[in-house]
Order: structure tokens, then sequence, then C-alpha cells
């Protein structure tokens, strides 16, 4: 997926006579891979394992392998997703994206438990940590058990 500003892909859809002449200008600017594919390209060019990203995400190694199996049609929750894309360490703006393409809610910072996550995801806080700061606040924790 190629990048140009969603407001700029807004105002030109807005201002289009055809969906089909929107789409078909704009196609390398829309989202155009599933989540898996998204990830797995993530986890390849960072180089990681199932392992790791099983013991970073807090999840089974059974169900990182699941889950990132393109033939296997199992969807995470978007809980489980962010918990996946803090376990590959992911920076905001990619985990962003992942939410998107799973077609869940962004983090939103007027949210205090989103604004906790976002805090942790930019100081690249393990899930742990991002859990302990969620706990303090009295706040539902990630994927918890």
């Amino acid at each position: 997926m190629k990048q140009k500003d969603t407001e700029k892909l807004l105002e030109l859809l807005k201002n289009s006579g055809s969906i089909d002449l929107f789409l078909q200008e704009n196609k390398d600017f829309l989202l155009d891979c599933s989540i898996k594919e998204y990830l797995n390209a993530l986890i390849k060019e960072k180089k990681l394992t199932i392992a790791q990203i099983a013991k970073d995400s807090d999840l089974s190694d059974r169900y990182c392998y699941q889950f990132l199996s393109p033939s296997n049609p199992r969807v995470p929750s978007r809980e489980v997703l962010l918990c996946l894309c803090i376990g590959i360490h992911l920076n905001l703006d990619e985990t962003q994206t992942a939410l998107k393409i799973a077609k869940y809610a962004p983090l939103y910072p007027k949210d205090e438990r989103d604004s906790i996550i976002i805090f942790g995801i930019e100081k690249s806080h393990s899930l742990m940590k991002i859990n302990n700061a969620l706990y303090d606040h009295k706040l539902k924790c990630l994927c918890e058990k």
C-alpha cells in the first residue's frame, strides 16, 4: 500500500462524480492486503520468530502460529491484535494501520485506556509494563487471562 494523506483521499472522494473512477484512480492508495499479510511482512522485515512474538505478546506459540498462518481463517479480536502488535514491536503508525486493515477502531487518544496504550507503544514499553499502567489506572488490561 502506497501512502496518500487520508484527508486528501477523503476530499477527492467527496468531489468525485463516480465511485468507480475514484477507486480506479486511487487503487494504489487503498488498503489492499489482509491483516495476516501485513503482520507477516512486518515480522519478516523485523526478522522475528513466532516464539519471540508469542513471548512478547503474552500469547501461546500455538495461537500465534494459527493466527499468522495464511490458511487459517481465524481473526483475532482487537485486544489480541493489540497484544500481537506490541509483541511484534510495531510503532504507533504500524499499529494503527494494522487495526484499520483488520477493520477495528484505531487507538483514540481521547480515550483514557487507549491513551495509556498509545503512550506505551510510543515509548516501546513491554506488554507487561503497559498492562501495569492500565491496572494502576483501574482499567482493563490487554489480553487478561
